[in-house]
């Protein structure tokens, strides 16, 4: 798996349109950014990587790149 993986299911998981998001983007400066977001995140992490993210990760976290890192360290 790659970060770029990653970006693309992020994108997927919230709606956004293909291409629209990289490693670096501030998702939570995002237009369409919001709460169900996040439950989209956190459905996307358990069902595609089996890793459980925690509010407390995508509040401590800025970038598609941190949110990434996480999810790299709990698969092993």
């Amino acid at each position: 798996m790659s970060v770029e993986d990653f970006v693309e299911k992020f994108t997927f998981a919230i709606e956004s349109e293909p291409g629209s998001i990289q490693a670096n983007t501030e998702y939570k400066s995002l237009k369409n950014w919001d709460s169900l977001n996040a439950l989209s995140l956190i459905a996307m992490a358990d069902a595609d990587y089996n890793v459980a993210l925690a509010g407390n990760d995508i509040q401590s976290s800025t970038t598609v790149a941190d949110l990434w890192k996480i999810v790299q360290e709990r698969m092993g």
